[in-house]
């Protein structure tokens, strides 16, 4: 009888403290967000000539609301807001950029939140951007008988140009590229302190192969040629000059077309 009699006070003891804890609450569930698509015109673009366009669309359409264009330069981690655009009608939005400095890069779209929606972000787009820079301005490699400096040609002054120096003596100078240049672009010519019926020659190399050989002249002038040098670790220049007539020659503000 006693044993009955504590049993049943032990499971009215276990029915009080059941009934005196709250109930477990759920967490709550976490708020929708708005969703964005995005994706970009050109995965490789020249700095400070392509216009990069990114477009999408954000759901829910949230018509008139904006979006921001967001993007960093690797290794860089923090993003920075460049651009925003307005939402359509139809959800669908255009940003646009024009980046300047070389190296690769990465772009995103953010939606704010509104509405009772979280923020929605839109996947990374990479870009890989090329800039010009003066070849002149690069530490050189081997240099033989060649001066960075300013030439007049046909009366016309360029700067930072790679001009021979003793005339008849062979002049060369080469340029470490790192496979990172996609082309190069540069004026050939005698200066105008050549003599009169002098001559010379140029020749570019990339990697030990001959690209092309410019027969000089007073009086020619091989203006602004491109080559494509893409995937060339090592750019080299040589040059050659009549001594009598003396003649200099100049591969005159060359520039590359390069990234980081």
């Amino acid at each position: 009888m006693n044993r009955i009699i504590t049993l049943t006070a032990s499971a009215a003891l276990a029915l009080g403290s059941l009934a005196l804890t709250s109930p477990t609450q759920a967490a709550p569930a976490k708020a929708d967000a708005y969703s964005v698509t995005a994706k970009i015109n050109k995965t490789v673009a020249i700095g400070k000539e392509t216009t990069l366009k990114v477009r999408g669309r954000v759901t829910p359409k949230a018509a008139g609301e904006k979006v921001i264009l967001q993007q960093r330069v690797l290794p860089k981690k923090t993003w920075k807001a460049t651009g925003t655009a307005k939402i359509k009608s139809t959800g669908t939005y255009v940003l646009k950029d024009v980046p300047s400095t070389p190296g690769k890069r990465e772009y995103r779209v953010v939606k704010p939140a509104s509405d009772g929606l979280a923020k929605g972000i839109s996947k990374a787009l990479a870009v890989q951007v090329y800039a010009w820079e003066k070849l002149g301005a690069r530490a050189t490699g081997p240099r033989t008988n060649l001066v960075v400096r300013g030439a007049n040609i046909a009366t016309d002054y360029y700067a930072s140009s790679l001009v021979s120096g003793i005339s008849g003596t062979p002049a060369s100078v080469e340029y470490t590229l790192g496979r990172k240049c996609l082309a190069l672009e540069a004026t050939y010519a005698l200066t105008d302190d050549s003599a009169s019926g002098s001559s010379g020659a140029v020749t570019v190399s990339t990697d030990g192969a001959v690209r092309v050989t410019h027969a000089l002249a007073i009086g020619t002038v091989v203006a602004d040629h491109v080559i494509d040098i893409s995937n060339a670790f090592r750019l080299k220049f040589d040059i050659s000059t009549t001594a009598t007539p003396a003649a200099v020659a100049a591969v005159a503000t060359p520039k590359v077309l390069c990234t980081r």
